[in-house]
């Protein structure tokens, strides 16, 4: 791990992962609060071996690669797990820790993590033995060695809170977008160019510079290589392309285009189905959604929003299916949504009032000329 100024949440961070720690080694890269301390006193505390090592702030990637050339000097540890200061990990009640630690055999192993609704898995266990590194200056990643062997940690996931210090900066999307553009102006290797200007949209997005963003994930989309980052590029590109208030045509287009990239994924469906339904489009809308509720959330894929495929992708479809005079469908949509409970308390009186509308429209007289 890295830090700098987390003493909010250094400890909290340090608890959650505690059950499956020999050893810990930490760099600081300047903390001018308690962190250190905090980090030392945690580790008498819990009589823990383990380091915090001071150096001179780079970047992330060099300043991870940092940590793991570190721990790879301290020959008892066959295992890293890195996270930041801000995440915690939660394992499973069910889990048998030491059962686990001995079945490790793989070199990598991928972790869930849980951002809100956005869900994806991220390599934060591997071996020790091997020499793992990071790229990129920002949103770094863990570059595997060829022919690695590589599986999923079950039993466990990551949330991120969003608290640490790199949060409490009020200008952090701007400076990281800032950082990317610089990268972007010297960078050669073509990967790491679609990986920043991904990120780059990204930071415009959360910044508040919609039309950036959107030029940005398109110039992201024509760059080629993971095709679950070219699919969130097209995706991102068309909500922005209803923030920025495109026609709707070109609305719905831009999500179908997300759609074909990526036809398991039903994210891309649910948001034409909702510009379907917002400009009164209902039978589209109604043959979209139903397209979409026959998709299964995947195993795996990058930001992946769980509540489409909870409930929220079946709402669009029992929206659109009233307003399109399939009474019968809509009315089973909203009592499978109702059933399942997925979705936040506040929504329920209105889908309790959808259901009530369709059974109406079902029990109505047949009306008939006289």
């Amino acid at each position: 791990m890295i830090v700098k100024n987390e003493q909010r949440v250094i400890k909290r961070c340090l608890d959650s992962v505690r059950p499956l720690l020999d050893y810990i080694l930490i760099i600081d890269t300047g903390s001018t609060d308690a962190t250190r301390e905090c980090i030392h006193d945690y580790l008498k505390e819990s009589q823990i071996s383990g380091r915090v090592l001071e150096r001179p702030w780079v970047n992330f990637a060099h300043n991870r690669s940092e940590v793991l050339d570190a721990l790879r000097q301290v020959e008892t540890v066959d295992y890293a797990f890195t996270m930041d200061a801000d995440e915690t990990l939660i394992l499973d009640t069910e889990l048998d820790v030491a059962a686990f630690k001995g079945g490790l055999t793989s070199d990598v192993y991928d972790v869930q993590i849980w951002n809100g609704n956005t869900i994806y898995r991220r390599p934060m266990l591997f071996s020790n033995r091997k020499p793992f590194v990071y790229r990129a200056v920002l949103h770094e990643y863990l570059e595997i060695p060829p022919g690695s062997s590589r599986s999923i940690a079950g039993g466990m996931h990551v949330l991120v809170s969003y608290d640490g210090a790199r949060s409490t900066n009020p200008n952090k999307y701007r400076d990281d977008a800032d950082l990317l553009s610089e990268a972007l102006r010297t960078e050669t290797d073509p990967f790491l160019i679609s990986r920043y200007t991904f990120y780059l949209a990204q930071s415009l997005r959360d910044a508040g510079e919609p039309q950036l963003a959107y030029d940005a994930y398109l110039r992201r989309a024509e760059q080629g290589f993971w095709q679950e980052e070219v699919y969130v590029s097209l995706l991102r590109a068309a909500q922005l392309s209803e923030v920025l208030k495109h026609p709707v045509d070109q609305q719905i287009a831009a999500y179908l285009r997300a759609y074909d990239v990526v036809p398991a994924r039903a994210e891309a469906l649910h948001g034409a189905a909702a510009v379907c339904r917002t400009h009164g489009r209902y039978h589209l809308g109604y043959l979209l959604a139903r397209q979409g509720i026959m998709l299964a959330e995947p195993e795996n894929g990058l930001f992946l929003d769980r509540s489409v495929y909870q409930y929220r992708m079946l709402d669009e479809f029992q929206v659109n299916a009233y307003w399109a005079g399939h009474y019968r469908e809509s009315l089973d949509a909203a009592a499978t949504i109702l059933q399942g409970g997925h979705f936040p308390d506040s929504e329920r009186p209105r889908l309790v009032a959808n259901a009530d509308f369709a059974m109406q429209k079902l029990t109505a007289p047949a009306q008939g000329p006289t």
